[in-house]
């Protein structure tokens, strides 16, 4: 083998410190940011929060996924006796189990059947899978597992443990029990229903579902009305809110004497300052220690900085958003123009992944609502005026449409193509079907109520 040396030059780039902080504090939300700097208040001690801001700590989320842990059996052990019980899916799971006596191997396959049952209620990993996963000798077997999902969804909330939308309504149903013959014979019909033809009923093929069932309509319609009354997410019953959750505007645009004004809600901002008797620290102090001390009050002022710049970018943008949304500030979603990332770019001299990171996740309080800064962009769409219309617009006008056409005959996508060109607006049959979907609103057939 022979040895050689080669000179090679090269450019890259990289970031400092003090810029991934900024990028950083950029791209987090509100709820993001007031974690992050909880963070460096317990780690720094130059730095601390300003007292008249309130901050609600958010709770430490307990669930653990199978998929992204790699958890021994010894943590698993005992499951039933050492997790908290707060009411979420996961908790009130393991509290209804924990009643029963199980060996240490039941009891590592519980957990992992628990973990595998997402916010909804459903079993989300398969057989195969699950087997996988979990690390028994001998290796568990399919019996096994369905002989404990069974155990699980006979002793939890109905339809808690199903594997698809079927078995969930059909485990519901299984729960009614009447005397009644004939209302025996409807819950029958709606069995038969959820677990062989679904889809019939999602597409409202009526005359299908009657001749394939032997039934009249009225115990077809009985049958229907039972099955609309289940929970096709009965595992949601027990999801909390996190007061972190709610929408936190970090702007506002405001009416004032006609001209339209926008402001940081400081009320909002978490507040940081430098601790007032940081220069005590540094008395009497070795040496050895004092570097690091300077390190750490760099660090804070460095992050006071970033938060102040943050704060002067998302004002300097959304100023400049509103500025050219005033259509939608007097009139609403349907008067929104287009409006592209580089526009506002040019106009700020910042780059456009800037203003992406801006616009995620920051939010404006609007006299139409709060809207996330990125729904004011949009693409162009011709109108037969000669004037460029946002999508979000044209989205807008055809779920007002849609919202105020007849049940009994809802419009086609084609009726709607018709509609919007006699308001000016020129789009295919497939663009409408688009943004309907965007809209998550069903097509025609799937809308239509009968009578």
């Amino acid at each position: 083998m022979k040895l050689s040396y080669n000179l090679k030059l090269s450019q890259s780039l990289k970031l400092t410190p003090l810029l991934q902080q900024s990028l950083r504090f950029l791209q987090a939300s509100q709820a993001e940011l007031d974690q992050l700097f909880e963070e460096y208040l317990n780690d720094n001690i130059f730095l601390e929060r300003e007292e008249n801001y309130s901050y609600i700590n958010p709770p430490a989320s307990n669930n653990q996924s199978i998929k992204n842990s790699k958890i021994s059996n010894d943590d698993y052990y005992n499951i039933f006796e050492n997790q908290s019980k707060n009411e979420t899916l996961r908790e009130y799971l393991i509290e209804n189990l924990g009643i029963f006596s199980f060996s240490e191997r039941q009891q590592v396959i519980f957990s992992f059947l628990i973990d595998a049952i997402n916010d909804e209620g459903y079993l989300t990993e398969t057989y195969e899978s699950l087997i996988n996963s979990i690390h028994q000798e001998p290796k568990v077997e399919i019996k096994e597992l369905e002989i404990l999902i069974k155990l699980i969804q006979d002793s939890s909330f109905p339809g808690i443990g199903a594997r698809d939308l079927s078995e969930c309504l059909y485990n519901q149903l299984n729960i009614i029990d009447n005397e009644n013959e004939n209302e025996n014979e409807i819950v029958r019909i709606s069995k038969s229903i959820v677990i062989n033809h679904l889809n019939l009923l999602a597409n409202r093929n009526y005359e299908d579902l009657i001749k394939k069932l032997n039934c009249s309509r009225e115990n077809l319609d009985k049958a229907i009305e039972i099955i609309t009354a289940l929970n096709p997410k009965p595992g949601l019953a027990f999801k909390k809110n996190n007061v972190n959750d709610f929408i936190r505007p970090d702007v506002t645009v405001v009416d004032e004497n006609g001209n339209w004004e926008v402001y940081v809600n400081e009320d909002e901002l978490f507040k940081l300052r430098l601790n007032n008797e940081h220069e005590k620290y540094f008395k009497n102090i070795p040496p050895d220690v004092i570097e690091d001390l300077k390190e750490k009050l760099q660090e804070a002022k460095w992050l006071i900085k970033n938060l102040q710049q943050r704060s002067i970018t998302i004002i300097r943008v959304s100023r400049s958003i509103m500025e050219r949304q005033k259509d939608f500030l007097q009139k609403g979603d349907l008067y929104l123009r287009p409006l592209i990332l580089k526009e506002i770019a040019e106009e700020l001299g910042l780059h456009e992944s800037t203003i992406s990171r801006v616009t995620s996740n920051k939010f404006i309080l609007t006299p139409h609502g709060i809207y996330e800064l990125k729904h004011f962009f949009g693409s162009k769409i011709q109108s037969g005026l000669g004037k460029t219309l946002s999508s979000k617009a044209i989205s807008g006008r055809i779920k007002d449409i849609i919202n105020e056409e007849n049940s009994l005959k809802p419009f086609s996508d084609e009726k709607i193509v018709l509609m919007l060109k006699e308001q000016g607006i020129k789009v295919a049959r497939r663009t409408v079907a688009k943004y309907r979907d965007k809209l998550k609103i069903l097509p025609s057939n799937q809308r239509k109520k009968n009578v």
